[in-house]
């Protein structure tokens, strides 16, 4: 009888070619790196802490300027148990031989009030979930499924909004659409999300849209969007608020991309409209410039 081979890890040399890495990472999920850094260096680390203690005006930062949006629109009973259907997930996991059940739960990503003026152009139908580079398979034969989406928008005008004054454009049943389309601005398929005062627009952040141009003489069309996301789409320990800008804005632009002070294209992870990483100057303009980060 053979004797059976114990599963290894493989040791490879800090100085080995980088495919060497990938594919015993590829074969066993992960390996061992043999000289990475020198016994006194980690001597070192050990030493230096503790280791274990225009025309479209916007409002930033909405859930802090306003509390009725904070309350009322945000928080709103329907809106919560919505984000929740569409956005928890509960995920296994094993420990040894038992398996434990853990649930992640929706969180704001996106909160601003936009004033569209007369005049202004309208806006590319596109996908609000491009910025978290979602892959979208082909569901027009098979329909909606858990897990598919990643973000839930709902939508409060604050005034009445009208094909006129730029309504929101929307193309129903593209949240379907795999990655191989775009949709059409010219196409018969696209409503126009016209809604009252005390109206709401939910949707799914998959769904191609767009603001339309405001042809009004003097409608300033005034909208409140909130977005929500998946409880997991942030990093395993809160960057931001473990290395502030105060603790950071003397190290390495590179070491700050790397600990979140810079934008992921196309707009993911901004500030005011902005890459974050204008907070790390000293005498940086409150005043958000009014340009969208995402234009080509």
């Amino acid at each position: 009888m053979g004797s059976i081979t114990k599963p290894t890890l493989r040791r490879i040399n800090v100085d080995a070619p980088i495919e060497d890495f990938i594919e015993a990472i590829k074969k066993d999920g992960g390996c061992i790196c043999t000289n990475y850094v020198s016994p006194a260096e980690v001597a070192q680390a050990n030493a230096e802490g503790k280791l274990f203690p225009p025309e479209t005006r916007r409002c930033n930062r909405l859930i802090q300027a306003s509390p009725t949006c904070r309350e009322k629109f945000f928080m709103h009973p329907l809106y919560q148990a919505l984000g929740e259907y569409f956005l928890a997930e509960t995920y296994p996991t094993w420990y040894d031989q038992k398996c434990h059940y853990y649930t992640s739960h929706p969180i704001l990503s996106a909160a601003l009030g936009i004033d569209v003026r007369p005049n202004a152009a309208g806006q590319r139908l596109h996908r609000d979930d491009k910025m978290y580079h979602t892959w979208h398979s082909d569901a027009t034969a098979t329909g909606w499924t858990k897990g598919r989406d990643n973000g839930f928008g709902v939508f409060v005008p604050g005034i009445k909004t009208t094909i006129e004054n730029g309504a929101t454009r929307l193309v129903p049943g593209s949240h379907l659409w795999g990655d191989y389309r775009g949709a059409d601005p010219n196409s018969d398929d696209i409503v126009y999300a016209e809604m009252d005062v005390g109206e709401a627009a939910f949707m799914l952040a998959s769904t191609f849209h767009g603001g339309s141009t405001n042809n009004s003489k003097d409608e300033n069309r005034l909208i409140y969007a909130l977005f929500m996301c998946k409880g997991t789409l942030r990093t395993e320990f809160a960057m931001f608020l473990e290395y502030p800008a105060e603790v950071v804005k003397g190290w390495s632009k590179e070491l700050q991309a790397r600990l979140g002070w810079k934008i992921s294209s196309p707009n993911c992870g901004m500030v005011d409209m902005r890459d974050p990483s204008f907070l790390l100057d000293d005498n940086f303009d409150p005043e958000a410039p009014n340009v969208d980060v995402d234009l080509d």
